[in-house]
């Protein structure tokens, strides 16, 4: 079990072992690293735990020490939560609430503090509904659905991948190309703290398709904006002036640290291209923020998001 270790207004992750980075690491291939590759950074190795058995914890260092993001209202019931690294939501209507992505399994304890803030509580989730099924954003899903009953709601396209945890196909370049950045190592580190290699597959989904209207708090209208994952979706939040666009592009490149809207690496998208294509069917949706699920929130006008993302090429 994963509970969160608070200190000020970070915090780092317990586990319920005292594995080592090392034994991490290999299981780490079923959350979609790179098999048999050491995750160690250029000039070093990824910080152990430290602890006895049962009480082992991520040391604080840079590479896993991430700052938590307080729950935060951008939009007229649109809300904000998990961290600097990894972004999920909330979208509220006339006292119902609608998940939108689910983190990592970490991030459970993130749900119960936001629905605080927010006047409400976990029985007030209608549904939770991904952009993608990707292990970065779908932690708290299949407890969240066992918990509760909630029905989660995935593109057709993604269905398999949310209840197999089996990727179609091969993404674009391998993940070994991006260990020369230092800043992934943060990430790496920060998603096994985070208990990436927990993530459960989805025992039920229910799907739709593009251009859908979703009877779900918010009304989420679907754009579908494949290349990421072949059943990625933007939503748009037409009364809340929201765009949800999950990694369809990003602010905060996870591999490079570079900031400003951009694709996501080449290594996490099965075809660039069409990620590039996919910029397209969002341009011109009219939206005063733009919400990413890796990055800051985007405030300068989706057609601008697009054309610097377009810009920045690919990395």
């Amino acid at each position: 079990m994963l509970v969160p270790r608070q200190g000020r207004r970070e915090r780092a992750y317990q586990t319920d072992t005292g594995a080592t980075e090392d034994a991490a690491s290999g299981r780490a291939a079923q959350a979609g690293w790179h098999k048999g590759v050491s995750l160690a950074p250029p000039g070093g190795a990824l910080p152990r735990r430290q602890g006895t058995a049962g009480q082992g914890r991520l040391r604080q260092d840079p590479f896993v020490s991430v700052q938590e993001t307080e729950p935060v209202e951008l939009a007229p019931g649109v809300w904000r939560c998990g961290t600097e690294l990894v972004n999920w939501y909330l979208v509220e209507e006339d006292g119902r609430v609608t998940v939108v992505d689910a983190g990592l399994p970490g991030y459970r304890p993130q749900l119960d503090r936001a629905l605080a803030r927010m006047g409400r509580s976990l029985g007030d989730v209608a549904a939770v509904l991904l952009t993608h099924a990707h292990v970065d954003h779908v932690g708290i899903a299949e407890p969240l659905r066992q918990e509760t009953g909630v029905a989660v709601h995935v593109h057709t396209g993604d269905e398999s991948l949310a209840r197999t945890r089996k990727p179609i196909g091969k993404n674009e370049r391998s993940f070994v190309a991006d260990l020369r950045h230092p800043f992934v190592y943060r990430l790496v580190g920060h998603m096994l703290g985070a208990g990436v290699v927990k993530t459960r597959k989805i025992a039920e989904v229910t799907t739709f398709s593009d251009g859908e209207t979703l009877e779900l708090p918010g009304r989420p209208r679907v754009v579908h904006t494949p290349g990421h994952t072949s059943g990625h979706c933007s939503f748009h939040l037409p009364e809340r002036g929201a765009l949800l666009v999950g990694d369809a592009l990003c602010t905060l490149n996870p591999v490079t640290g570079r900031r400003g809207p951009q694709l996501m690496p080449r290594s996490f998208n099965l075809s660039t291209a069409t990620c590039l294509d996919s910029l397209a069917s969002m341009q011109d949706i009219p939206a005063d923020v733009l919400l990413p699920g890796h990055g800051e929130p985007w405030r300068e006008g989706v057609t601008t998001a697009v054309e610097e993302a377009r810009a920045a090429g690919v990395t």
